[in-house]
């Protein structure tokens, strides 16, 4: 595919940086708060009004319709979290023009079985979105906080959205948010498999290749402004780097045999991947400035799959070497290669938690392979999903969720994600026609 039909997506995404003006600090607080670590939690009821729409002198302009459109898209994000009851507005008491402008009658809201109310307003002007919300605790009848606006272009309206959307999950969970993010993966109908990019809600998909040749395991760099991904277009498998605002592609190294299994370090600049140049699959490290390759591992068995760790330091990765694919970890010079998976004849495909605290993997057994979280010690493993095949498991930005593929009986594979509670396993809507594998997951985009 030209790139270059893609270059002004890219740029608009880079120019939709948002401008966050946080009027006052907001603080912790003794009122609503959500413990995102427990399961079984009861969803907090939360109403999302309409946004009024708005001229820039604040007078009244119902004409865009952006108000609403903005109300769906945070109420969608924070529904689907599993941690808010978004309720329906059109048992609501109070209209939102007067929400906004006077302020909530916390009464009305009660009766509204309410715990949480937000307010906006919407301007559109210059080609630009600026939105303003407020977060209101309806039983101790006071703000979480202050006013905050969100901007950018038009086009990215949806992205003003999911930056509200996350603000309102942090002030109630005291943790980042993760919906204004992008998920890209491998797309697939009939025999052709491309790469495609979408918001994380699977909204706004864009196709980044046309599937001329076969494309696998696509890989957002730190701060995902470039993606690592292999691709068969030369007849043999090699590893490229994509520059998505530039759409210029490189050839990260022509090495004899496979080249497999790219992954980033947390600073961008270096590689981790599987070569089997000696005929076996071992893991290699190329410093993408220096240009220069190191070996890591050195044996018989298979390696492969590694996965960085957040402060850089250390490497999780997949071998067969003592019998069954099983997790370890390393040093990232390769020194202290140590396992840390011992239950069950299959474990692999692992990958390193944003936070650190967890190493997320494929487990098989008993017929069926489901997402499994360990903790780097080896300790504490605890299955999140089972089924016929669950496999290539992608963190949030924020480490609380991950995404994973889901192959059915009838081998049509979809993108899925669950919390880490285990309880709020969701499919990413998008074209029934389309199957998707092999997700990355981007930072947050700021």
């Amino acid at each position: 595919m030209n790139s270059s039909v893609f270059h002004p997506l890219f740029i608009a995404l880079r120019a939709a940086l948002f401008v966050g003006l946080i009027l006052v600090p907001w603080h912790a607080r003794a009122g609503l708060q959500i413990d995102i670590s427990k399961g079984g939690q009861q969803p907090i009821p939360i109403a999302i009004p309409k946004f009024l729409d708005t001229n820039p002198d604040g007078s009244t302009n119902p004409s865009t319709a952006m108000g609403n459109r903005i109300a769906d898209v945070v109420a969608a994000d924070l529904e689907r979290s599993g941690l808010f009851q978004v309720l329906d507005r059109n048992g609501f008491l109070q209209d939102p023009a007067a929400l906004w402008k006077e302020g909530p009658r916390f009464e009305l809201w009660r009766k509204n079985g309410a715990e949480a109310v937000v307010s906006g307003a919407v301007t559109v002007n210059g080609g630009q979105v600026h939105a303003d919300f407020f977060l209101h605790d309806v039983y101790r009848g006071a703000p979480v906080g202050q006013g905050q606006r969100f901007a950018a272009p038009q086009p990215e309206w949806h992205l003003v959205a999911h930056r509200i959307a996350d603000e309102i999950y942090a002030r109630l969970t005291g943790e980042s948010g993760y919906f204004a993010s992008r998920i890209v993966f491998v797309a697939e109908k009939g025999d052709k498999k491309w790469l495609s990019i979408m918001d994380q809600d699977g909204l706004n998909r864009k196709d980044l290749t046309e599937g001329r040749s076969l494309v696998l395991t696509p890989r957002f760099s730190p701060n995902g402004e470039s993606l690592f991904f292999v691709s068969y277009v030369s007849g043999e498998p090699r590893i490229y780097r994509w520059d998505l605002y530039t759409g210029k592609k490189y050839q990260e190294g022509d090495y004899p045999g496979l080249n497999s299994a790219p992954s980033w370090s947390p600073d961008g600049t270096r590689m981790a991947m599987t070569l089997n140049m000696d005929g076996n699959a071992e893991i290699y490290v190329k410093d993408l400035r220096a240009g220069s390759l190191s070996r890591l591992t050195h044996n018989p068995g298979i390696d492969t799959s590694p996965s960085w760790s957040p402060d850089g330091r250390r490497i999780v990765f997949n071998s067969d070497r003592g019998g069954s694919p099983q997790i370890y970890t390393m040093n990232a010079d390769g020194s202290n290669q140590t396992r840390i998976t011992f239950e069950g004849n299959y474990n692999a495909a692992p990958t390193w938690s944003p936070r650190g605290d967890l190493i997320a993997f494929v487990k098989g057994g008993g017929g069926s392979f489901g997402i499994s979280v360990i903790n780097p010690q080896g300790n504490q493993e605890r299955a999140l999903t089972s089924s016929w095949m669950d496999e290539s498991p992608a963190w949030a930005p924020n480490g609380r969720v991950i995404a994973f593929t889901r192959e059915g009986q009838g081998r049509k594979s979809k993108l899925y994600t669950i919390d880490l509670t285990g309880q709020n396993e969701r499919i990413v809507p998008m074209d029934p026609e389309i199957q998707a594998s092999d997700p990355s997951w981007s930072p947050l985009i700021r």
